[in-house]
């Protein structure tokens, strides 16, 4: 998962974020009144068209403001019966089926089933939900509408604004139960499906002695279960932890004559990390602004040289040993780029030591062994041992010699000659603490209750001018370019600075150039007229492609699965700025929805 970006605090995005949303939204309603304005001079003239769009605002948000909430309720009631009455339970028993059958295609051997099982049914509830109040939306209105049974409402005292909000709120409410029933029914398949228990036999653990003859511990292995086994280290006294595997590790604890093995930890978490930021240093120790290219295309990782003196240093601010009081936990993910084979499930070592960023003064380094899509973990304890040059070595402690005014710096190298580490910014962090892994699980299905409510709304809103196939249609086609919302976003940062790796590839001209001479993206083109003239074409195209994509809304950025399958707690900072984001556009889908229904005068 990728959090390259710390999440601001809600009061600080807030005012941003609203005068964007009035400036997007009076251009939408500046560009909506010429629309109408030129629609209707055709047909009544310039003066009288003005006049027309003129009435036909004030009586539209005198429509609005006379709205009444026993009305709205009453044709909300009348949605939820219409969607009964075509059978939207059938989706129920549809994702039950896809759960009872899902332990076929999801290997439990995966290097993280949690993370696969959690994604599945996030997924697959997000899709089902979504898919079946879209169909409803867009649907409902045309139909009535066809079959002229709108009349038995328009003639009563209703508001168009009040079939609108109507049928939103009422097709809102059959997707958040599908929504609550899904999400009970996925948390059980979940745990089920990753719950699982070792037994380590006695005669599969042997003893460590010193010279002596003393023992100084025990290693063995656990039982085969759910297609995996642990390595296990213990102490002298039978007490230890397995090694991580599959993203998991069980405590061990000698219980008279045998050994007990905890609960999986590490599988189902909400971590809260402390992230710092990240520079490098190159293969002679110098200081650099990258790491090296090992030639992928997705350039968010940048890799150092093993064997050498290139290192990948992180800076994190903000500690102290009121927080962390029995040092710092660390945790790490690192990729790792091989120049020859070797022996793969050993994996490749590296060490890790840590920095007083005033000072200079550092101590002795970490080993460990960095494993492919492992979180690795590594406690860096109050009591540290520090040589200096001249070879002298002496004790050190962490909070009062290391960290300077709460910043402290983590040095990570690769030790074996010819093998690459992988690294990003987001990829180190200090564990802060942890969440309630269930608290954190709905707060992602509240993720796909914001995706489920524009659905609808978006579905409603098409339904008031365009036939159910179309409303689908241009529904579906609003939910695509908002997918590509952030790219289209970097693409045009990418154009505008210059900066290639933002988003390697250029605009629509230089890809398709690059398309037919097969040139590969991650290469700079040669600098030319042609060229120059080309790339600036690719701007003044991503410019209003670039704008259009921050009007619509982007389902993916709405989406939080990624943190819940990764493991990391879902800040409620994020979740109100995404309940603001749905509520600005479920407030522009229904003004311009009874707007429309309005203008199609479907009660004349």
């Amino acid at each position: 998962m990728v959090l390259e970006e710390e999440i601001p605090k809600f009061a600080v995005w807030f005012g941003p974020a609203l005068l964007w949303y009035v400036f997007a939204a009076s251009l939408v309603a500046v560009c909506a009144a010429a629309l109408a304005w030129l629609t209707q001079s055709v047909l009544y003239g310039p003066l009288a068209a003005g006049d027309r769009v003129y009435r036909g605002v004030l009586t539209g948000l005198a429509d609005l403001a006379g709205m009444s909430p026993r009305r709205i309720w009453a044709l909300a009631r009348l949605a939820i019966q219409e969607s009964l009455r075509r059978n939207v339970l059938v989706a129920l028993a549809l994702f039950l089926l896809i759960v009872l059958f899902a332990g076929w295609f999801l290997d439990p051997k995966s290097v993280n089933p949690g993370k696969l099982y959690l994604g599945f049914i996030l997924g697959a509830t997000n899709l089902l939900v979504c898919l079946v109040t879209l169909v409803l939306s867009v649907f409902s209105l045309p139909a009535d509408i066809k079959a002229k049974a709108i009349q038995t409402v328009t003639t009563k005292p209703v508001r168009t604004g009040e079939i609108v909000l109507g049928r939103i709120l009422g097709f809102s409410i059959v997707g958040a139960v599908l929504l609550a029933i899904m999400a009970l029914i996925g948390w059980a398949f979940v745990v089920r499906s990753v719950s699982h228990g070792h037994a380590i036999a006695v005669e599969d653990v042997i003893e460590l002695k010193d010279v002596g003859g003393t023992v100084t511990g025990f290693e063995g292995r656990t039982s085969l279960d759910r297609g995996h086994r642990h390595r296990v280290e213990l102490d002298a006294a039978g007490n230890g932890w397995t090694d991580n595997v599959q993203g998991h590790r069980h405590a061990v604890r000698r219980s008279g004559n045998g050994y007990t093995l905890g609960a999986a930890e590490g599988m189902l978490e909400a971590r809260r990390p402390l992230r710092g930021t990240l520079r490098f240093l190159d293969r002679e120790g110098r200081p650099s602004t990258k790491g090296i290219s090992v030639g992928s295309e997705w350039t968010y990782r940048q890799y150092i040289e093993g064997g050498s003196l290139a290192a990948a240093i992180w800076k994190f601010e903000g500690i102290s040993d009121r927080e962390y009081p029995n040092g710092l936990p660390l945790e790490m993910t690192v990729r790792v780029f091989r120049t020859y084979k070797g022996t793969i499930e050993k994996g490749i070592k590296g060490s890790v030591r840590v920095r007083n960023p005033a000072s200079g003064l550092q101590s002795d380094p970490f080993y460990f062994t960095a494993r492919e899509f492992t979180i690795d973990s590594l406690l860096i304890p109050r009591k540290l041992a520090s040589t200096s040059t001249d070879g002298g070595t002496r004790q050190v402690d962490l909070f009062q010699d290391i960290v300077a005014d709460g910043r402290v710096e983590v040095i990570l190298q690769c030790l074996e000659p010819a093998q690459y580490y992988g690294i990003a910014q987001a990829d180190f962090y200090l564990r802060a603490g942890d969440g309630s892994f269930a608290l954190n699980y709905a707060k992602s299905c509240l993720g796909i209750l914001y995706s489920m409510l524009l659905v609808t709304a978006m579905g409603v809103m098409f339904s008031t001018f365009l036939g159910g196939p179309l409303a689908l249609f241009a529904t579906l086609a609003v939910v695509l370019v908002g997918q590509f919302r952030e790219f289209i976003q970097r693409l045009f940062e990418s154009q505008v600075t210059g900066d290639s790796t933002i988003a390697p590839g250029g605009g629509p001209i230089e890809s398709l150039y690059r398309i037919v001479t097969q040139e590969s993206i991650t290469v700079e083109l040669v600098p030319s007229p042609a060229v120059q003239i080309m790339k600036t074409v690719d701007t003044f195209l991503l410019a209003p492609m670039q704008l259009l994509a921050g009007i619509f809304p982007s389902l993916s950025s709405l989406g939080t699965s990624d943190f819940v399958a990764g493991g990391f707690d879902i800040p409620f900072d994020l979740v109100a700025e995404h309940g603001m984001e749905t509520l600005g556009y479920l407030l522009a889908f229904f003004i311009a929805g009874a707007f429309c229904l309005r203008a199609r005068e479907v009660a004349s």
